[in-house]
C-alpha cells in the first residue's frame, strides 16, 4: 500500500470511529446499577450517573462510615464513594437520585468483617425463687460493633404474662428485671436477643426461665 492509500484508510477509520461515537443519553436519570457490593475493608469506589440535566444525589439515611465526594452534577457523570473498615456484620446504605421529575436509588452493601457472628447466653436456662427481683447470665459476643442493634424481645408460652419488667444487656451479660410470683403455680417465658444484617441474616440467643411459685 503506498502512502497516499495509507492517509486515506487512516482518514476512513477516522471518519468511522466519529460516528460510531456512543450518542448523548437522552433521559433525565439512569444508573449503572442498583446494587454494589463492597469488600470489608475500607475503599473509594465510584457511582455512575446518566442524565441529560443537572441532578441531585443524597444518603437515604445518613450513616457514619460512609461518605460522598459531591452531592450534585450535570449530565452524565460520577460519584465517589468512600467508605470505612467494617469491623461488624454486612451492613448497607442507600443513595437517592433526582433529576427533573425522576428518581432512582442504588444500594451499597458492605461485607462483613466478622467470619462466625454469634451471640451467646451462659447459662441457657435459669429456674428463680419466687421473690427473686433481678437475675443475671453471662452474655458472649463477637459482633460487638453491633450491639446497639441488638433487639431483645420476651415471650410467655402459657400462663401470667409480662412479669419480666425490663431486659438490659451489655457485651459482658443479660440483665432481667422480675416482678414477684405470688401464684400458685410456676411461670414461664423465653429472652431472646437478635441481631439481622444488611442481607436479612440472623442470629439468635435464648435464655428460658422459670420462676417458682409463693
Amino acid at each position: 500500500m503506498d502512502c497516499r492509500h495509507l492517509i486515506i484508510t487512516v482518514l476512513f477509520a477516522a471518519a468511522v470511529c466519529a460516528c460510531a461515537k456512543r450518542d448523548p443519553f437522552e433521559r433525565e436519570l439512569g444508573l449503572q446499577s442498583r446494587l454494589v457490593e463492597l469488600s470489608a475493608e475500607n475503599g473509594i469506589t465510584p457511582v455512575m450517573v446518566f442524565s441529560n440535566t443537572a441532578w441531585k444525589a443524597k444518603f437515604v439515611t445518613p450513616v457514619d462510615w460512609a461518605s460522598l465526594d459531591r452531592l450534585s452534577g450535570e449530565g452524565s457523570s460520577e460519584v465517589r464513594f468512600a467508605y470505612a473498615d467494617n469491623y461488624g456484620r454486612a451492613r448497607k446504605v442507600s443513595i437517592a437520585f433526582e433529576a427533573g421529575a425522576a428518581k432512582d436509588t442504588l444500594v451499597l452493601i458492605q461485607a462483613s468483617g466478622v467470619p462466625s457472628p454469634f451471640i451467646s447466653l451462659n447459662p441457657s436456662s435459669l429456674n428463680v425463687g419466687a421473690d427473686v427481683s433481678s437475675c443475671k447470665v453471662i452474655l458472649s459476643t463477637n459482633i460487638q460493633e453491633n450491639l446497639s442493634e441488638i433487639e431483645a424481645s420476651v415471650s410467655y408460652p402459657d400462663g401470667e404474662k409480662d412479669w419480666i419488667n425490663n431486659v438490659s444487656f451489655t457485651e459482658t451479660s443479660l440483665v432481667l428485671s422480675l416482678s414477684p410470683n405470688s401464684g400458685a403455680v410456676a411461670r414461664k417465658a423465653t429472652v431472646t436477643l437478635s441481631h439481622s444484617d444488611a442481607r436479612g441474616e440472623e442470629i439468635t440467643a435464648q435464655l428460658f426461665i422459670t420462676q417458682n411459685p409463693a
